[in-house]
């Protein structure tokens, strides 16, 4: 299984022989093998924790960097989107995620209570002025508290198919806030922020999922009609 996102740019610098190589829009990990002129099981030696013994491959984002042989001419994948806004790259090509997006990974498995409310969701709900309990829809108010969080202005809106309005319309980037079309009646949706794609689902990070902040699929179909992709200005 070969799961990955999208939108950065590529670099790559010679190393004793090897290249460091900058994970770029379209890269699967087969792919960079067989464009490098490398076996997939060479590639997997080169990075050793990447892949299991299955050949499942942990996610891929724009800005990890993975090891390939040196000296290697072929090119890599050409991008299937555009960054949607410049990344600064930090030395030695350490990952640079959007800021609302390492609040976000930095909130994992906060979950509901059994007896009483997680004040952390509760402070979630405040970010859209909603008072209620742990179990009241929190999704978009995750969304609208770690945007927040960073700098940028939110949507201040607890109802998640509000948010196909939110900002700009993007192609699916890594980050990107993501619109689901309503799970259950009388729902708005769901949302997250885009963390992976694959054939057939999109993985989201979201508040609200089982109950807690987690990392999770939803089928491709599920996306709400129009612009569902949305980047904060």
């Amino acid at each position: 299984m070969e799961i990955f996102t999208l939108g950065s740019a590529p670099g790559r610098a010679h190393i004793f022989g090897m290249a460091a190589y900058m994970i770029r829009s379209g890269d699967t990990p087969m792919g960079i093998a067989r464009n490098h002129g490398m076996s997939f099981d060479e590639f997997k030696a080169m990075n050793p924790g990447l892949c299991n013994a299955q050949n499942q491959c942990r996610v891929l984002f724009p800005g990890q960097v993975v090891q390939v042989r040196g000296g290697a001419a072929a090119q890599p994948a050409q991008p299937v989107a555009q960054p949607v806004r410049p990344v600064t790259q930090a030395a030695g090509f350490a990952p640079q995620a959007p800021p609302w997006m390492e609040v976000a990974l930095r909130e994992q498995n906060v979950a509901e209570w059994t007896n009483g409310d997680n004040p952390r969701i509760l402070e979630y709900l405040a970010s859209v002025g909603v008072r209620g309990g742990d179990e009241t829809s929190w999704c978009a108010a995750f969304v609208n508290w770690c945007i927040r969080k960073s700098g940028f202005r939110g949507h201040n809106t607890g109802l998640a198919g509000q948010w196909i309005s939110y900002g700009r319309a993007v192609a699916p980037t890594y980050g990107c806030i993501v619109v689901t079309k309503p799970l259950s009646a009388g729902a708005s949706g769901h949302i997250g922020f885009l963390h992976a794609l694959d054939g057939s689902n999109v993985w989201l990070l979201s508040g609200n999922s089982a109950n807690r902040v987690r990392i999770s699929a939803y089928k491709r179909s599920s996306l709400a009609a129009g612009q569902c992709f949305r980047w904060p200005v």
